[in-house]
């Protein structure tokens, strides 16, 4: 009776162990390390402890201080924040990857605002972001008093439909539509179809076709102005950034100043009627009519551009036998800076994420200081210049440090620290991107989640359709344009995004904790994986 009791407890431990081997086969969903890279279960629980919510808060108090002045790109503030960012990757050991032996990408940049604009017709001042929008990286400097403008439709010159046909537009203003033809049926006279074109989506091209033509400059009539004024202030109230170094088609552009309806009516007066007419023809026949309205117009646009210098940092944990092949942890660092003596601290935006990938590349050095160096290298990447149009994003994947074609995933941290109306407490993240190139990607975080993590993973933002389009608003998709998988986690909007109240006592730290170490596992079992995750989706 007793041998036989031993029996059943033998092998009861055997089945418990062959339980516990599967489901952590299953936890890292085809991962296959070599023994010696392959910690306990326990070991790795252990190096994500190093991701805690005490040390994520005594991090975040930093970059979200009033000292920082906001991190804004160009700015005193941001540069003391990659300097706190660079001393902490010193104090944990991680390898330097950046220029001159440095943790540092050097971008090249320039600072554009206005120092004076004024804007007249037949003598009446207007208002800027009021009465119209004249934004800095569209347009620069330009003194000019014209006695009439030309309108010109949709200002489109395409093959299929050309306002510029038989048009005398040299050197003059021209005042067009947004947008394209369209019939009453939303049949567009260009693609023949309900499909937009390119002329809708991309204002530059217009541009281009008014540059080609020695336009002087672009009028807009905007029914949506005040959408676009909201969409922009940021833009204009503080200085835009562009890169340094102007590329081809930069230099084709033509002034652009976007006007209300009303003030439309003030511009045409009394030739109002024919050029909602030949608007009107066009929309319906498909023939572009042109018109010259005399008026009296006098435009001051006086632009300051200062040379600034911004950078990402880098951080580097070398793999072994597939070293030549990255994973990407990413997050932003900059943020909006300060209006007069406010200072917009960030501390959602993005000094969460920040502060979370600074952790994380904690965890994965620990890991290799207790012998469990990752198969893939590691590249922790915090980008400057997000909040400026993902300038820090675009210019690493146009200067890659590594290897664009060995990269193998971008997972992305923008805003993990607070809660949005939606729910009530933080055991969620809203999970955008995972599935629109690899298949496996999803399924690895879904397994990830399950297993360990237990979050509640809400995938509303990644719907195609979403109105916020949140995947096209932060650094992973620069990556994913570049056809690398890119998963983006993000808590959502508050009351507070973008304002001077998004401050550190709102922060749940336990929240970004376990985050942080849901990412940790998700990028390690990624790393350990005998294959690269597949693009199979496009």
């Amino acid at each position: 009776m007793t041998s036989f009791k031993m029996i059943f407890r033998y092998l009861a431990v055997l089945i418990s162990l062959q339980t516990s081997l599967s489901s952590y086969a299953q936890y890292f969903s085809g991962v296959v390390i070599p023994d010696e890279l392959n910690p306990t279960l326990d070991s790795l629980h252990e190096m994500a402890q190093v991701i805690d919510s005490v040390d994520l808060k005594e991090i975040l108090y930093t970059l979200a201080s009033d000292s920082m002045e906001g991190r804004e790109l160009g700015t005193k503030g941001i540069e003391m924040a990659a300097g706190f960012i660079s001393s902490k990757l010193a104090q944990y050991g991680v390898q330097k990857i950046g220029d001159q032996n440095s943790y540092y990408q050097q971008i090249g940049l320039k600072w554009l605002s206005w120092h004076d604009l004024s804007i007249r017709i037949n003598g009446l001042l207007y208002r800027h972001l009021w009465d119209y929008l004249v934004i800095p990286t569209q347009s620069g400097s330009l003194q000019l008093a014209a006695n009439e403008v030309v309108y010109l439709g949709y200002g489109i010159d395409d093959p299929e439909y050309s306002d510029y046909k038989n048009a005398a537009v040299k050197n003059k203003v021209i005042l067009i539509y947004n947008g394209e033809p369209t019939d009453e049926h939303g049949i567009s006279k260009i693609t023949h179809d309900n499909s937009a074109s390119v002329w809708s989506s991309s204002f530059y091209l217009k541009q281009k076709a008014a540059a080609s033509h020695g336009v002087k400059m672009i009028i807009v009539i905007d029914e949506g102005l005040k959408k676009r004024i909201d969409e922009n202030r940021n833009s204009v109230l503080s200085p835009a950034i562009v890169f340094e170094k102007k590329d081809q088609e930069s230099e084709l552009s033509t002034p652009v100043m976007y006007i209300s309806s009303t003030m439309a009516v003030q511009l045409l007066g009394k030739k109002l009627n024919k050029v909602i007419a030949l608007r009107d023809r066009s929309k319906k026949s498909g023939k572009p009519g042109t018109l010259t309205v005399k008026t009296n117009l006098n435009v001051l646009m006086d632009r300051e551009e200062k040379t600034v210098r911004g950078q990402n940092i880098m951080a580097y944990i070398e793999g072994t036998d597939l070293k030549n092949e990255i994973v990407i942890l990413s997050a932003h660092y900059d943020h909006i800076g300060k209006r007069g003596s406010e200072v917009f601290n960030g501390a959602d935006d993005n000094a969460s994420g920040s502060s979370t990938l600074l952790q994380i590349s904690e965890a994965f050095q620990k890991a290799v200081q207790n012998g469990h160096r990752p198969r893939r290298s590691i590249l922790c990447l915090w980008m400057a210049g997000e909040e400026k149009g993902l300038l820090g994003s675009l210019y690493y994947v146009n200067n890659p440090r590594l290897d664009l074609n060995k990269t193998v995933v971008d997972i992305n941290m923008d805003m993990v620290g607070r809660i949005d109306d939606k729910y009530t407490d933080g055991n969620y993240i809203y999970v955008i991107g995972s599935d629109r190139l690899s298949s496996q990607l999803h399924e690895l975080n879904l397994n990830i989640n399950r297993k360990y993590s237990k979050l509640t993973l809400d995938f509303t933002y990644n719907d195609a359709n979403d109105p916020n389009r949140f995947y096209f608003r932060s650094d992973h998709y620069n990556f994913a344009e570049k056809g690398i998988p890119s998963i983006f986690f993000f808590n959502g909007t508050h009351e507070d995004y973008h304002r001077i109240t998004d401050d550190r006592e709102k922060i749940l730290f336990g929240k970004m904790e376990k985050i942080g170490r849901h990412i940790f596992y998700l990028a390690w079992a990624i790393a350990n994986q005998d294959e690269r995750l597949p693009v199979d989706r496009n």
